[in-house]
């Protein structure tokens, strides 16, 4: 049966002006006298009656929305550029006697009509509509002429009237299916008018499957307290479905508004919400739904509105104890899914300030910045002043001018420096040597205390009394001893 239809249905399509030569596509028929032209035509209109004929002097009115006159010589008058409002009668007058009426129709042609055809319920019948992309003029009609193809009783032709819905701006016809009937339909609409006719190319659906419901209603994406990754989602079957002896399936997909590409979940039939389980953290994400009737009968609708839902936000606690909104997204949860989703658009996570933190005033942190960084500058000038004071191996080894080397200097010489003791007390560097080393340990004092912010007492040094006229944290510049080595302060 299948095969016998398919074959009846390609022969049509072969040679579609042979189907529909019943249902040919002509200009409407105006009354008897009436003048018919296109807008921007010249017009001749000619008074009826023998009285008309002549030199004789006519008298014209048109009896429109606008009173108009005109006065001629002979039965004729000519009208030039004529638009649609000048349609109406033209009364013609001689010696104020109507001698007659003559009818003038300036008309449009229709364009091209683009039929399509849908069934929303296997219950209902199909309809077939036309959006013409200008208003049509009053007497524009139209019609649609059919063929049902049925594989045991042939064919069968017939003709459906369309009627104009000022509110949908649209032709609509009526094509009357039976519940479970299986036929081949081929639709083809004519609209005329007075001034021409236009016919749309043949339409060929069946009926079961022609039926396409309209997409689901009332489609709503709320967050779900506690689930920072879920989006519950719900809808309703479509106003015009009934779903008492037909259920619907349906098709959800979803995808992070900053994605291109959807996951498509099918669902299972009548099911009219669902959770989603692998939401991005704090991504808004767009939700739409489709269906179809639970047997695959007919064909997918089309998809619902977008909706748009964010999973739900954690509240976050500031230091303060002051709850806040967390704006960040997750970055491991986007490292997870950008494969899943496919999308070329990467994501960017951005911080937003911790409500509840308070910044630190600005003249408090310049002040606190310059105390801290004199600090640190002071510490090390008394530290390398103090270092370049220190007398170094050369500085002791040199003699005097004038005088023999002393022992210490010729044992330095032949390398035994780390085998000499100190002078005897009887020497004459033992003076010079004991107030070097008291020195050294005043300034050495001076320079710890200076750094670690403690004040030198009096009474540590046997010198302090002669550091009062000299700068605070600043050691004195002695005069190395020749010939002295700086021994351990414990000698």
């Amino acid at each position: 049966m299948l095969a016998v239809g398919c074959t009846l249905l390609v022969a049509l399509l072969a040679a579609p002006a042979v189907a529909l030569v019943l249902g040919s596509c002509r200009a409407l028929e105006v009354a008897n006298g009436t003048v018919t032209s296109l807008p921007g035509a010249t017009v001749t209109l000619i008074c009826p009656g023998k009285e008309a004929a002549g030199n004789a002097t006519i008298h014209w009115v048109y009896s429109g929305s606008q009173s108009r006159e005109w006065t001629t010589t002979g039965n004729t008058l000519v009208l030039r550029a004529v638009q649609v409002n000048d349609t109406g009668h033209y009364l013609c007058f001689l010696d104020d006697h109507l001698v007659g009426t003559v009818p003038l129709l300036v008309d449009v042609p229709p364009e091209e009509p683009k039929l399509s055809c849908f069934r929303k319920n296997p219950l209902v019948n199909a309809f077939c509509e036309w959006h013409p992309s200008s208003t049509p003029s009053p007497t524009t009609k139209a019609v649609m002429f059919a063929k049902k193809i049925n594989t045991t009783n042939g064919k069968s032709d017939f003709q459906v009237p369309c009627q104009y819905s000022q509110q949908l701006k649209s032709f609509s016809c009526e094509v009357e299916i039976l519940e479970g009937d299986k036929v081949y339909h081929i639709v083809s609409l004519c609209v005329a008018n007075s001034v021409g006719s236009r016919s749309s190319h043949n339409v060929v659906f069946q009926s079961l499957k022609m039926v396409q419901p309209d997409p689901p209603a009332n489609l709503v994406v709320s967050a779900i307290p506690g689930r920072p990754r879920w989006l519950k989602v719900s809808w309703q079957d479509p106003e015009s479905w009934d779903p008492s002896y037909y259920l619907l399936q349906f098709e959800l997909r979803y995808r992070p508004v900053w994605s291109k590409t959807f996951t498509v979940w099918p669902l299972q039939v009548a099911q009219h919400q669902c959770v989603i389980h692998d939401a991005l953290r704090g991504v808004k994400h767009v939700v739409q739904v489709r269906g179809k009737e639970e047997f695959d009968i007919g064909q997918w609708s089309k998809w619902s509105p977008e909706v748009t839902g964010t999973p739900w936000l954690e509240p976050r606690t500031t230091p303060a104890g002051i709850p806040g909104n967390p704006t960040q997204v997750s970055v491991e949860d986007y490292d997870n899914h950008e494969d899943q989703y496919g999308s070329s658009t990467e994501a960017t996570s951005v911080l937003a300030p911790v409500q509840g933190s308070s910044p630190i005033p600005l003249p408090t942190f310049l002040v606190a910045g310059g105390s801290l960084a004199f600090g640190l500058l002071l510490c090390v000038f008394i530290i390398l002043r103090c270092l370049s004071l220190s007398p170094t191996e050369d500085d002791l080894g040199q003699e005097k001018p004038g005088t023999q080397p002393s022992q210490y200097s010729e044992q330095k010489e032949n390398h035994h420096v780390d085998t000499l003791q100190p002078p005897s007390p009887y020497h004459e560097d033992w003076t010079i040597y004991k107030l070097h080393l008291l020195r050294l340990q005043e300034c050495r004092a001076n320079m710890e205390g200076a750094c670690l912010g403690v004040q030198q007492r009096p009474g540590d040094s046997d010198l302090s009394g002669r550091r009062s006229s000299e700068s605070p944290g600043v050691c004195p510049h002695p005069s190395p001893p020749r010939n002295v080595l700086i021994f351990n302060a414990d000698h």
